[in-house]
């Protein structure tokens, strides 16, 4: 479409020009091109960095195996028996007989695999363990502000947000983290320290890079872009691994990490701004100024985009104007009240939060376990775990290219139910046994996690794309807390553990009869707006 027809086009007012999104300007621009490869490979260090920061707990909260020690004295007086998994001892008399049960106050451990683990220092065994399982619990409470995060995207931008999450986290591991290691103090001053570094952990930038990705590339290339930041995050599990094997110290592995995040800095300079969320703002001077760059970057003539672009500016611009002549200015509070009322976005809204509920407290609970197996080298299974989660976000993308977000989404769910119907009755089995449904269920459900990944920003328009994803992400987070700790209360109660199994199974269920009230998202260009038009009331959630 040349210059001259555009224009005939715009003073016509053509419905093939009202038709024209910023998506179309992208594509003219290079949708695909050096530009978005550039950034696609720097982006790609963030997700990793949530991955790494994700798994530490795996390693640096570690259950080494332990052994209970009993004082000198009581041994040189009584006979001494250790009952119940090392967590209690018994004393009798010399003739044998019981006097009294005690639980175990120290432990002798183990070192050989996992080092020195803050669990083992601070003793985090027996009826301390349920203390252990806060390390993730903080972890995964501070994700929970990513629904703030996600509310704070959409106000400031993409690149301002990455930029503070960033610096959020360098400035609270450096203080905790120097604390820790210079300053003397007792083991409860380091736990709480430590929960104060995990809780800023948690509130990392994968979801903001995560939606930069595909904000900055068209809807045709989405499902690239998503496997790409979940696949990072399934390298930093690899990554994480590697330094773990290499230090085994808590302390010094968190200071590796803090390195890893220090050398990320110098690129947040040069991160790119959401093209999408600067058109939604109606600062168009800067939008022109990075549809230059792409197209510069990318090779592309000025006459190949600037026209598309002229009529997106114009038509929103006369949206614009529209708005202001019929008085629709809201309030703050009557804008939340609008999308509160809005039954499709609201529908969206809280099937994609149960559906991310229930994914992540699943996957968090077989991505852990991986590391807890006896069946296996814990660093050898947690690496095999992440070639596999890999493979689990590749595979389904091939297929949701063709066949869409839904259909593959409720395949892999079903897969998840299986494994988990399974896995109560391999208890006794061969190790390959219990090994290979273990990895097939992290397949199944990170193949499951990457289609929600790709499939969620999808279902909600940029001007409240980050608080859709947010939310989602704090319904994960919830998710993922809860799972630690009803493990860490049934972990000794087989019957129970096997129940929880059913009741997954059942979740797990219920998701996939929720997905059919989605729409298919494949192949729809990213809204900018909800859409408030006379006829919403006639639509259904589907056709939304």
């Amino acid at each position: 479409m040349t210059i001259e027809e555009i224009e005939v086009l715009s003073s016509d007012e053509d419905n093939t020009v009202q038709n024209i999104t910023l998506e179309d300007v992208i594509e003219k621009c290079g949708s695909f091109h050096r530009y978005q490869f550039i950034h696609f490979f720097f982006l790609s260090f963030f997700p990793i960095a949530a991955g790494i920061v994700n798994f530490y707990y795996v390693f640096g909260g570690a259950e080494n195996s332990y052994e209970c020690q009993v004082s000198n004295e009581i041994n040189q007086h009584s006979n001494i028996e250790i009952l119940s998994s090392q967590c209690f001892y018994r004393i009798k008399d010399y003739q044998n007989q019981t006097i009294d049960t005690y639980p175990c106050s120290n432990w002798e451990y183990d070192r050989t695999i996992f080092g020195q683990t803050f669990t083992s220092e601070a003793n985090l065994v027996c009826q301390h363990s349920i203390r252990r399982s806060f390390l993730l619990t903080s972890l995964q409470i501070g994700a929970m502000l990513i629904f703030f995060c996600g509310q704070i995207t959409d106000i400031i931008g993409r690149r301002r947000s990455i930029q503070l999450l960033v610096a959020l986290l360098l400035i609270t591991s450096l203080i905790t983290q120097t604390l820790l290691q210079f300053v003397p103090m007792s083991i409860n001053q380091k736990f709480i320290l430590l929960l104060i570094n995990q809780f800023v952990s948690g509130i990392d930038t994968y979801v903001v890079s995560f939606l930069l990705l595909l904000e900055i590339t068209t809807s045709k290339y989405a499902t690239f872009a998503g496997n790409l930041a979940l696949i990072s995050f399934a390298l930093g599990e690899i990554v994480v691994t590697g330094m773990a094997y290499l230090c085994r110290h808590w302390l010094v592995l968190k200071w590796i990490i803090t390195l890893y995040i220090i050398a990320l800095v110098p690129y947040l300079f040069f991160v790119p701004e959401s093209p999408h969320w600067l058109l939604t703002k109606h600062r168009y001077d800067e939008l022109e100024k990075l549809l230059r760059q792409i197209a510069r970057c990318n090779r592309q003539s000025e006459s190949k985009w600037l026209p598309f672009y002229r009529c997106v500016i114009k038509n929103h611009r006369d949206d614009k104007l529209m708005n202001q002549k019929n008085k629709i200015k809201l309030s703050f509070i009557a804008k939340i009240h609008r999308v509160v009322t809005h039954i499709p976005t609201m529908s969206k809204l809280i099937i994609s939060g149960y559906i991310g509920f229930v994914t992540l407290l699943l996957y968090i609970k077989i991505s852990f376990n991986l590391g807890a197996m006896d069946e296996i080298d814990p660093y050898l299974n947690i690496i095999i775990g992440a070639i596999v989660e890999a493979v689990g976000y590749i595979v389904p993308s091939l297929f949701m290219i063709r066949y869409g977000r839904k259909p593959i989404f409720i395949l892999f769910l079903m897969l998840t139910v299986i494994c988990l119907l399974v896995t109560p009755y391999t208890h006794n089995q061969n190790h390959l046994i219990i090994i290979f449904i273990a990895q097939l269920g992290k397949f199944s459900i990170s193949a499951a996690t990457c289609v929600t990944y790709i499939f969620v920003p999808e279902l909600f328009p940029t001007s409240i794309r980050g608080t859709g994803m947010g939310f989602f992400i704090l319904l994960s987070r919830i998710g993922s807390t809860v799972g630690p700790i009803i493990d860490a209360k049934i972990r000794h109660n087989h019957s129970l553990v096997t129940q929880m199994y059913y009741l997954y199974a059942v979740l797990t269920f219920l998701c996939i009869v929720l997905t059919f009230l989605l729409p298919e998202t494949r192949n729809v260009p990213l809204a900018d707006k909800i859409d408030y038009g006379i006829k919403k009331n006639k639509k259904t959630l589907s056709n939304t």
